[in-house]
């Protein structure tokens, strides 16, 4: 396509990535974390240029009022640059810790016995205060207890008196208020603890357009954040962060009330032995593939950038994993929030997918993944299959969803087409929550509700903000008649004249 002229071209909100003359349109989605390095209006402007698709606004830090002067800029800034930017809302959590320690600190060392209680500010050096009131009764003789991020590892010999009994396996030094992990035991934590509820109620009164819900443990957990959020009279996606164990060996229940899972190899880590987290990571790519939900891949990516200008090979290498495995998002977390470079890394992460996608043929292995999980299709699942068949076939310039919820453009995405997706809707929220899905922009109908009109007009449209140009062929999917808001039940093949 030839380059218009940015004076004279009429730039549509939503599809700036098919403005690119020459670079095809990248499929997997980057989510980067706001911080100090990155809350700056000049430097998010710069993230969206460089290709950020969702922002992640973590609640373990920030005040209401910081997090509510973001959400108002990354809208401003997004619709200035011609995109629709995706506001992820990260809870906390029920993360536990230990409590304020003699001097800030103090060296646990290897084989000696210490005791873990409930509590808040230390007063005994042999006793470790525990921010977990039900620690006693959740915990087992044999458990294990690691702290700092697993640099610690202790062993539970008893429990007595209300106090746990450890031993210190690997020792080290142990900083104040630093997490505690307990790998092997099954917390009774709630999923969403006092400051979590006040930090959703923020969330549906500023619009967010997508929940992380931390220490997912079962399928109740998502379940018990849908009921307060409908009490709160909204409809706010819901992505599991699988974090714990229990979670991974509970995926296929969670992932079937969740709307998008988080591979949250940090904790994940630390829950579990690292040589497990590569397997995990597919396992719960497969679960969120069965069911047609997005998933993303966190944590790591490219961490030697927090202070390195240039990213590892075995880096490199992880973000092309995770392509590779069917990762509809990765993301930046510290590498973007408090790192030196943070464009720069939105930028090295876009290279490395688009490097991976111009060579490797992501949409077969999804194609016989969801040919044994659903022998038996619906009429709506056999349409997005049609559609993806259709449209790489005649090697078509895209497929256009016409969606009131976005559902038809989720399902084409879980297919994987080589053709990209363009989604048409009327409501922002869906096309804000859209940002989630593998190869889906989206933009907002600018006509009416007739389905004459419609289908009619927008093969004109799209030629006339210069997204198509003579030739090309789109495949346009619809429920008609569109004044009857009709599920989607046709398919369209229009050659651009």
């Amino acid at each position: 396509m030839t380059a218009p002229s940015p004076s004279t071209t009429p730039m549509v909100q939503g599809l700036t990535a098919f403005y690119a003359v020459g670079k095809p349109v990248r499929r997997c989605k980057i989510i980067g974390t706001i911080g100090p390095a990155s809350s700056p209006e000049p430097v998010l402007r710069e993230l969206l240029q460089a290709g950020i698709n969702i922002f992640r606004l973590n609640f373990s830090h920030g005040s209401h009022e910081d997090h509510g002067a973001m959400v108002k800029s990354i809208r401003r800034l997004s619709k200035e640059c011609g995109m629709y930017a995706t506001i992820l809302q990260d809870l906390q959590g029920p993360k536990i810790r230990c409590g304020k320690l003699l001097g800030g600190q103090q060296v646990l060392e290897k084989g000696s016995i210490y005791q873990l209680e409930f509590g808040e500010v230390q007063t005994d050096p042999h006793v470790i205060p525990i921010d977990y009131q039900h620690l006693v009764h959740d915990v087992h003789v044999g458990d294990t207890v690691m702290m700092d991020d697993g640099l610690l590892l202790l062993r539970i010999e008893a429990i007595e008196n209300g106090k746990a009994m450890v031993r210190v396996e690997e020792g080290g030094l142990l900083k104040s208020r630093k997490g505690v992990n307990f790998p092997n035991s099954h917390l009774s934590v709630p999923a969403l603890t006092e400051k979590d509820n006040k930090d959703l109620l923020f969330g549906v009164a500023n619009h967010v357009d997508a929940i992380a819900l931390s220490f997912v443990q079962t399928a109740k957990d998502v379940l018990q954040c849908k009921k307060i959020l409908q009490a709160l009279g909204a409809d706010i996606p819901v992505i599991a962060k699988i974090e714990k164990f229990s979670a991974v060996q509970s995926i296929d229940e969670i992932a079937a009330v969740a709307d998008g899972l988080m591979v949250a190899r940090g904790d994940l880590g630390v829950e579990c032995r690292v040589e497990r987290v590569p397997g995990f990571q597919r396992k719960i790519i497969e679960a969120a593939a069965k069911v047609s939900i997005p998933v993303i891949v966190a944590t790591q990516m490219l961490e030697s950038m927090i202070d390195s200008p240039r990213a590892t090979l075995a880096e490199v290498a992880d973000v092309a994993n995770a392509v590779l495995d069917g990762a509809d998002c990765v993301m930046l977390s510290a590498e973007v929030a408090v790192g030196k470079h943070p464009v720069a890394c939105v930028k090295k992460m876009a290279s490395i997918i688009e490097e991976v996608e111009g060579w490797v043929d992501v949409k077969s292995q999804r194609y016989e993944q969801l040919d044994r999980y659903t022998p038996q299709w619906e009429t709506h699942v056999a349409i997005a299959r049609a559609v993806c068949e259709a449209a790489d076939t005649l090697n078509a310039k895209a497929i256009v969803c016409l969606t009131l919820t976005g559902s038809i453009a989720r399902l084409i995405s879980s297919w994987r087409p080589k053709t990209p997706i363009i989604a048409i809707s009327p409501r922002t929220d869906v096309i804000h929550r859209l940002g989630f899905m593998w190869g889906v922009y989206s933009m907002q109908n600018p006509l009416f509700y007739d389905t004459d009109v419609l289908l009619q007009d927008l093969p004109r449209l799209l030629k006339s903000l210069h997204v198509v140009q003579s030739g090309d062929i789109i495949v346009i999917t619809a429920g008609i008649p569109i004044n009857e808001m009709k599920s989607t039940n046709m398919i369209k093949i229009n050659q651009i004249e």
